[in-house]
Parts: structure tokens; C-alpha cells; sequence
């Protein structure tokens, strides 16, 4: 299982997707005649980080809990049972 990511990682991992794909979207607004400031475009990818980061952890966790009911259940679908106990399926 792949090694958890710090917070600093999963920041430095969405900040440059964040800054360009919101630079991208304000040169297209102000193409299209929208005035933006650049409280605004911070305030924007301190958003994006923001749901980036969470959604991050989010799926971490998720991906984990997963991965934990898997192993849980034998390949019958029954739980926690020892493989030793199996009966063989070559039949």
C-alpha cells in the first residue's frame, strides 16, 4: 500500500495545477470583458487547494476503508475465514 502524504505534499501536488488552471480561467474572462482582481484569483486558488487537499484525504481514506473490507472476506464472500480451512476448489 502506497505510503500516506502530508499535508505539505498534497499542497505543493495541487498548487501548481491550481494556479495555472485559474490563471487560464481569468486571461479567458478578461478576454471575454470580466474585470478580475487579484484578490479575486487568490481567493480562487486558495479555494481550489482547498477542495483539492480535501478531496485528497478524502479518497485516501475511502481507498483504505476499501481496501480493509477486502481483505476481510474470502474469495466466497464469507467473512474472515482461514484459508487453511478452505475446501479446494480444483474439483
Amino acid at each position: 500500500m502506497p505510503r500516506r502524504r502530508t499535508l505539505t505534499q498534497r499542497i505543493r501536488d495541487t498548487l501548481g495545477f491550481s494556479v495555472v488552471a485559474i490563471l487560464v480561467l481569468f486571461l479567458i474572462l478578461r478576454v471575454a470583458g470580466v474585470r478580475s482582481t487579484f484578490s479575486s484569483f487568490f481567493l480562487s486558488v486558495v479555494i481550489t487547494i482547498a477542495l483539492n487537499v480535501g478531496l485528497s484525504y478524502w479518497n485516501e481514506s475511502s481507498a483504505r476503508r476499501r481496501a480493509q473490507q477486502d481483505r476481510s472476506y474470502d474469495d466466497r464472500g464469507r467473512r474472515d475465514a482461514d484459508i487453511r480451512w478452505r475446501e479446494d476448489d480444483r474439483r
